[in-house]
Parts: C-alpha cells; structure tokens; sequence
C-alpha cells in the first residue's frame, strides 16, 4: 500500500498492527508520504509450521547488508537512505524527522518514557497473546482474565497517572509515545471485548478519555478509514489476531 504518489518513506512489517500501527499512524498524522510494506505469514504446505520466506529471503538479505540490526518493524528515509530498525529506534527516528517527539526536554523525556511504559505493556500482552510462553488456546481465556487484573494495578494505574488531565502525555499535543500507548489500549479493548469481559478502560476515566480524544484525532481519520487500521493484531498463530 501507498499513501501517496512520491513515497519519503517506506515502513516494513508484517501484515498485521502489531509494533507497526504506531509508526503508520505518525506517518499518517504527519502527512507523510510512505509505502506501508507488509510481509504474510503462510502456514508451511507439510504442516510443519509458517513460511516467513517472504521476509526472511526475500526482502531482509539485502537490508540486512545496509543495517545488521534489521528486524521487523523498519522504515527507510528515502531523503537519506537510512534503514532504522527496532521498533522503539523506529518511533523515536519518526518522532524526530515528523516533529512527533517533542520541542522541549521535558517533553522528549515524557515522550521517551511513555514509549518504554507502552513497550513494558506489550511484553507482558505477548507472553500470553502468543503460545511461545506456554498460553496455548486452551490457556488463554484464564492467562488473558489474569492478565487484564494484573495490568489494572501496574500499567494502567502509572499510565493514568502520569497522564494527569493533560491532554496528550506529553502535553499539549501528540508525541510518539501517546501512538504506541493508544494501540496497546485498543488492542486490550477489542480482546476484552471479545471475551465478554469488562473494559480494562472503565476505571481510569483519564486514560479512557485519552482513547476517545486520540481516536477522534481529524489528521489520523484516513488511517482509521483504511485497510491498515482493520487488520488483525497479532500473527496467525496468535491465541487472539
């Protein structure tokens, strides 16, 4: 997919949010113009597991040549031509190069720390979203009830409260951060949701309007109108995609 004609830009990934929907929604808030590249994970024809030849020996050899830190997610500034790679490197050279990281040092600092919070989330969500950890499918109903108690009382408590009743976390307006808390929020929605459990939203009223108001953010309309916005979460062999 392109967003528009002269790409600045390319984001790689898989065909999914996971780590990547932050990045294209700062790319999309910006205005920027980029190929969002995706690579499919195909269940291999013997059984035996998933074929990732798409990006493992196709695409990731020759990048591997110009950054040996490659992994999924990357971006290339094709004003430069450099390849950053790991997703944290990845959000803070956007946030940068987008005017998304912050203009002050409290701000940046804000920025920086909201994205390690996000990242600390996430690890805790992929220990029972994949099966690698031991969560098989008939594991997850109870990992995923434990864990969404858990968060309450750790990650939510310190997101909320760091937010405060700013706005945004850090201030006034959107930073890198507040694009990778968002989606670790609506991820754990839609997975609550889906298993008829209550919002892990409903007693922080500061991070449920967060929600709300990123959401409703008009420079991020044409990614929640896109094909982008609507694929799965996790991979296929996810306990929840």
């Amino acid at each position: 997919r392109s967003w528009r004609r002269r790409p600045s830009w390319t984001l790689g990934y898989w065909d999914i949010r996971g780590l990547a929907a932050p990045a294209r929604m700062m790319l999309v808030y910006a205005g920027a113009d980029f190929i969002d590249k995706t690579f499919e994970l195909k269940p291999k024809e013997d059984g035996s597991g998933w074929d990732a030849a798409a990006w493992f020996e196709e695409c990731r050899p020759p990048l591997r040549l110009q950054n040996a830190y490659i992994n999924l997610p990357y971006v290339i500034d094709h004003s430069t031509g450099l390849v950053v790679a790991q997703s944290t490197a990845v959000y803070q050279y956007l946030g940068r190069k987008l005017g998304l990281l912050g203009s002050t040092e409290m701000e940046i600092a804000a920025s920086e720390m909201t994205l390690a919070q996000a990242f600390d989330l996430r690890n805790e969500l992929v220990r029972i979203v994949y099966p690698f950890s031991g969560t098989t499918p008939d594991k997850f109903p109870a990992a995923l009830a434990k864990h969404l108690r858990a968060i309450s009382s750790s990650h939510y408590d310190k997101l909320d409260r760091f937010l405060g009743e700013k706005p945004f976390f850090a201030g006034g307006r959107p930073t890198a951060g507040d694009f990778h808390v968002w989606e670790m929020l609506d991820q754990h929605e839609l997975m609550a949701a889906n298993a008829s459990l209550p919002s892990p939203l409903s007693e922080f009223p500061a991070l449920r309007a967060f929600h709300e108001r990123f959401r409703s953010l008009p420079r991020l309309a044409p990614y929640f109108e896109s094909e982008a916005a609507r694929l799965p979460c996790n991979n296929r062999m996810a306990n929840f995609q």
